[in-house]
């Protein structure tokens, strides 16, 4: 606690005197303690950190007993009202003798008689050597001993209190700057004869400015911090405390004593906007603004808004509508590449994703066309709100009309007797996700784009006009360019679609998600980690994917109940292995690596032996068969077939074998395709 010491040359009641005076305003912030000038000793010292003084005298006698960090007051005294009045019924022109405790004080109080106003008597100074017979009244504060018996009229207006600018000085020192210590202020000050004319009532205006906008502050909603340029606290209001749980005087402390680094790191180095963050449960959004005076800076703004309640809100409503399945189930994190073509497709996709522009996604079916727009609206501003999806291609015509539109009661037989909201109406404030949109039928295509051009729908059966704020997102896998020349769809629906668009390539144009995608999904929905041998691994990235990563991940599910830990070329669905009904680029490198018919010649001999046979058996069953070749060629050869997956060569007696694709080669070569492949040259 702070702390203040009174300094006079002997223990006398004046002394408590001032420390009552004092107390009135500093009492529970300040402690006070009495000294006595007359007590010290050689290295005594003083520590406090204000030494108040009634005399300027005494603080050059004390100056060896006081502290070097502590700040020296000489008291400013004055009178109190209750007195005043006594000493302004003296008639005009009196001569009156003033009589103090010293030589010193006594200018002192005929000075401030003076700068009080008291200037319609003659004050006379008293001196214990000169004789004042022709004076009647004398005026003493609380040295009537040393008034001369003679005076008739002794006005004793007793200690004279501590004046307001003494205290103003004091509370400057400390800054403190309570409401309590000013009403206190405020309170003594009207009891009392200020010395500077015009402060009392300057204060007053200031402590009723001061309760003015304490008042202000404290009405607001938001929890407001004012600091300094170096984030040390000048003010905050109630509510600021309340969030925070502060039961204790922080102005003067760092703001990281109240909130920490962690929870608003670089506070002060960067101004915050919308930051949203969380404290003991509450959902707060943060915003700070500098504060000039002069261009330079002065302090820095905080406002907290408790969006709690918000929050709670969106949770809510993200609830209700999970309940009615009218949210995203993707999010960018759930699309799984390795390709440096769909890693470009999806940062850009990222960027649009802020905007509340139409997106048209168009790309091969099972692409993972709605993926995407799930992950578009997932980080988008109307995340919160609903994700309506629906494939054009599904309904008949009349149906998809009403779907998307709604109907008023009674609009057809069928219909629900209250009549029904369409998705267009359920996506407010959200998105629709128009999946198939090449396949919408011309009637419906020319109520959407109102919908586009407009926001606007109305339902059918109805002539009322309701306003919609959505966004469209539409998918298709058609060409709808071509779609226009057939005059199946609009052009300038097309045209409104068409602001932001996507193209997500086909898995045959990222041959680097194949296999990754094929692990990612046997783990995830099969719970298996399994090993590709080097044949499947080929097979796998030549195949085509015509249905895409849909059709990959049938591949999976299939293989997973085939396959063990390893997948070999015989756990293959069917139509993959079909690829190689045609072995042209085969035949191709083999023509330019080595002898074509020698090679034939040594898998023939290879399809004969199931279990593998070693380059010598080979070198004499070629002799047999009248084809001369030597044991390094056949290395060579079979280095060649190795390299093209159709023969396995292993050290050992089992030697060389055909592989499964060798065999699917030697079955397609005796079919006489490869005859047909090269033009009937084999």
């Amino acid at each position: 606690m702070k702390t203040i010491g009174i300094l006079t040359l002997v223990p006398t009641d004046l002394s408590d005197f001032i420390q009552s005076n004092l107390e009135k305003v500093f009492k529970g912030c300040v402690t006070i303690n009495k000294y006595y000038l007359s007590y010290f000793k050689p290295g005594d010292i003083i520590t406090t950190d204000v030494v108040v003084v009634t005399a300027q005298s005494h603080a050059m006698k004390a100056q060896n007993y006081i502290s070097h960090d502590s700040r020296i007051i000489v008291l400013r005294r004055t009178l109190p009202n209750s007195e005043i009045y006594k000493i302004t019924a003296i008639p005009k022109g009196t001569n009156v003798l003033v009589v103090n405790e010293s030589p010193e004080t006594t200018s002192e109080s005929v000075a401030f008689l003076y700068q009080i106003g008291i200037t319609h008597l003659n004050l006379i100074p008293y001196d214990c050597r000169k004789d004042y017979t022709d004076i009647n009244i004398a005026i003493t504060p609380g040295e009537v001993e040393s008034v001369p018996p003679h005076i008739q009229t002794v006005i004793d207006v007793g200690h004279r209190c501590v004046d307001i600018s003494t205290f103003v000085s004091i509370l400057n020192y400390f800054n403190i700057d309570t409401q309590e210590t000013s009403r206190r202020l405020i309170q003594y000050s009207d009891t009392i004869v200020t010395m500077d004319i015009g402060i009392k009532s300057q204060y007053k205006e200031l402590f009723m400015k001061n309760i003015q906008l304490n008042t202000v502050v404290n009405l607001s909603h938001n929890g407001i911090l004012l600091s300094d340029k170096d984030n040390f606290i000048l003010l905050y209001n109630k509510k600021f405390g309340q969030i925070f749980g502060i039961d204790e005087n922080v102005i003067g402390k760092h703001f990281s004593h109240v909130i920490s680094n962690t929870l608003l790191p670089n506070a002060s180095q960067s101004m915050l906007v919308d930051e949203l963050i969380e404290f003991k449960g509450r959902s707060l959004l943060v915003n700070s603004s500098k504060i000039e005076y002069f261009g330079e800076p002065a302090g820095i703004y905080y406002d907290f808004q408790e969006v709690t309640h918000i929050r709670h809100l969106e949770q809510n409503l993200s609830k209700k509508l999970r309940d009615k399945g009218l949210v995203t189930r993707y999010t960018f994190a759930s699309i799984q590449t390795k390709s440096p073509r769909m890693k470009d497709c999806i940062n850009f996709v990222k960027r649009l994703a802020s905007t509340n522009l139409t997106v048209l996604i168009t790309g091969e079916s099972g692409t993972g066309k709605e993926l995407m727009a799930h992950a578009i609206h997932d980080a988008s501003p109307q995340s919160i709100y609903p994700f309506v999806a629906i494939n054009c291609a599904s309904f008949p015509e009349n149906l998809l009309e009403s779907e998307l539109f709604g109907y008023e009661a009674g609009s057809f037989t069928g219909a629900i007797k209250e009549g029904k909201s369409g998705l267009f109406e359920q996506a407010n404030n959200g998105t629709i996700f128009l999946d198939e949109v090449g396949d919408m039928p011309l009637s419906v295509q020319v109520r959407l784009l109102r919908v586009l051009q407009e926001r606007q729908i109305m339902r059918v059966g109805s002539q009322r006009v309701i306003d919609v704020n959505l966004r469209v997102i539409a998918a298709t896998n058609k060409d709808l360019q071509a779609e226009i020349q057939k005059s199946s769809f609009r052009q300038d629906l097309f045209y409104r679609l068409n602001v932001l668009p996507i193209i997500v390539p086909p898995l045959r144009e990222r041959p680097e998600d194949i296999i990754h995608l094929f692990h990612f999904f046997m783990e995830k929905h099969h719970g298996k980690k399994v090993t590709l041998t080097r044949e499947v691994e080929s097979l796998l990235l030549k195949y085509k994917w015509p249905g895409n990563v849909r059709e990959l991940i049938n591949a999976v599910a299939y293989i997973s109940f085939i396959a063990t830990d390893t997948v070999h070329i015989e756990s293959l669905p069917a139509y993959i292995l079909n690829i190689h009904t045609d072995f042209s680029q085969e035949i191709t490198y083999l023509s330019a690596r080595c002898d074509k018919e020698k090679a034939y010649q040594v898998l023939a001999i290879l399809s004969r032996h199931v279990d593998g046979v070693g380059r010598k058996s080979l070198e004499t069953e070629c002799a047999n068969a009248m084809v001369t070749i030597t044991e390094s060629e056949i290395r060579r050869l079979l280095l060649v077939l190795n390299e093209l997956g159709l023969v396995e060569s292993k050290v050992g007696r089992r030697g060389s074998h055909l592989t499964t694709k060798g065999l699917h080669f030697m079955n397609w070569k005796n079919a006489g395709m490869a005859d047909q492949s090269k033009g009937g040259h084999s």
